[in-house]
């Protein structure tokens, strides 16, 4: 009788370990199905399924799925993150997605400070006959107007895409088709209007060491946003379009979105 109970005893002991793996692999099995259909944007189931598993106390789900999205650096977290947003889900992302995210949903004022160099960017003091500013990353500043943006989203083709805001001056960030001889970079102006795809950038965030970091790109030329590497009078560092590939180099290539304060 003795043996029977400590044999029901194992049965049951393993029993529950069997229970608890089913559970782990039940949320893996959900973790993959909701990661999938982000890569193939169909960015309503996905919604759905993240409304739905918050509900059921099972929001580790989209936590985990965010985290794996930002750490492959797939460009598809940025349209999640903005049907969520949008779609009864802000509560969501406020609570599972890393806080630039949320700055940038909201149109919160940021920051843009180039990783490689650490200066954030601004628009030049002067305009040329078409009332365009030279683009730049400011040597001193980083709490003023001249270095604060915006972004404002647009929803277009299964796409979100961002103009971006500089509140000094009003004036949107342009790639522009004039290339640098040299290198064959493009230029980048702030203009007024923002009606065209040259005023349009999309987003590719990544993970490097400790610091969330966003590639930014624009729609027109595919082009990543850069500071270039000389150094003017002023310690200001031109912004181009890079002409080449540069998702594999974030400590190079990517940006910092920070909340953007006024000095004290």
């Amino acid at each position: 009788m003795k043996l029977l109970v400590v044999f029901a005893m194992c049965v049951l002991a393993a029993s529950a370990g069997v229970v608890k793996l089913s559970a782990d692999s039940s949320n893996q099995d959900l973790e993959e199905k909701l990661y999938n259909s982000i890569l193939t944007g169909d960015y309503d189931s996905a919604v759905r399924q993240s409304l739905e598993y918050e509900s059921q106390g099972k929001g580790s789900i989209v936590g985990n799925v965010t985290y794996n999205l930002i750490v492959d650096r797939r460009q598809n977290t940025m349209e999640y993150c903005y049907k969520l947003w949008v779609g009864n889900g802000e509560h969501i992302v406020r609570k599972y997605f890393p806080f630039n995210f949320r700055l940038i949903m909201a149109g919160n004022y940021v920051n843009l400070i180039y990783r490689n160099y650490k200066l954030a960017l601004k628009l030049g003091s002067t305009t040329n006959p078409s009332n365009e500013r030279i683009a730049y990353g400011d040597g001193i500043d980083k709490h003023t107007e001249l270095v604060s943006w915006k972004f404002i989203t647009l929803w277009e083709d299964n796409r979100v895409y961002f103009k971006i805001h500089n509140t000094k001056y009003n004036q949107y960030l342009k790639l522009s088709s004039k290339t640098d001889s040299n290198t064959g970079d493009r230029l980048v102006y702030g203009v007024s209007t923002a009606d065209t795809t040259s005023e349009q950038w999309f987003l590719q965030p990544a993970k490097y060491e400790n610091d969330l970091l966003f590639f930014i790109y624009n729609r027109e030329y595919n082009d990543a946003l850069k500071l270039g590497g000389i150094v003017d009078g002023s310690r200001d560092r031109m912004a181009f379009g890079h002409d080449g590939e540069v998702a594999g180099l974030p400590a190079l290539y990517s940006w910092m979105v920070p909340r953007f304060w006024t000095a004290a």
